[in-house]
C-alpha cells in the first residue's frame, strides 16, 4: 500500500487526533492533584492514562508519517465484525444499565457469558467456567483485597 493511499492518510489524521487529544488530557489531568503509587489522588490514574494515550498515540503516528504498512489495516471490516462490534456495544450498554438492578456478580456473568458465546463463540463449558471464574476474581479483588463496596442485587451477590 502507497504512503499516499486513503487508509494511510486517515490512520495519519485519526493518530495525530489522538496525540493531540492525549497532550490536552495530560495538561487537563496535570491540574489535579496527584498523590503518589501508595495514596493516589484524584489525578493519578486520569494523568497516567492520558500519558499512555499520548504515547502509544504518537509511536502510531510516527509510524504512519514513515509509511509502515503494518499500521493500517489490510482489509476494511466485514459485516459480521462490524455485528459483532454492535453486539458487544449493546451488551455493554445492557450491563451498564442492569449493573444497580441485578447487581455486580449476575450482571458480570451473564455479560461474559454472552461475550463468550455469542460474540466469541466459545463451548458452554468455557463460557460459563470463565464467566464464574471472572466474577470470583473480580469480587476477591475488588471486594476483599481493595474494599470496594460492588453493586448488590436482590439475591445478596
Amino acid at each position: 500500500m502507497s504512503a499516499g493511499a486513503p487508509s494511510m492518510r486517515a490512520q495519519r489524521w485519526a493518530a495525530a487526533a489522538l496525540t493531540i487529544f492525549g497532550v490536552v488530557a495530560v495538561q487537563q489531568a496535570s491540574r489535579l492533584p496527584f498523590g503518589d503509587v501508595t495514596r493516589p489522588a484524584a489525578g493519578f490514574f486520569p494523568l497516567c492514562l492520558a500519558v499512555a494515550l499520548t504515547v502509544v498515540a504518537a509511536a502510531v503516528w510516527v509510524r504512519a508519517l514513515r509509511g509502515d504498512p503494518h499500521v493500517v489495516a489490510v482489509a476494511p471490516p466485514t459485516r459480521g465484525g462490524l455485528v459483532r462490534a454492535a453486539a458487544t456495544l449493546a451488551a455493554l450498554f445492557a450491563y451498564a444499565f442492569s449493573l444497580e438492578h441485578v447487581g455486580f456478580g449476575v450482571a458480570t456473568f451473564v455479560l461474559i457469558v454472552v461475550l463468550l458465546r455469542a460474540i466469541e463463540p466459545q463451548p458452554w463449558p468455557i463460557a460459563l467456567g470463565g464467566a464464574l471464574v471472572a466474577v470470583l476474581a473480580s469480587h476477591v479483588l475488588f471486594r476483599v483485597w481493595l474494599g470496594v463496596r460492588l453493586p448488590v442485587g436482590p439475591w445478596g451477590f
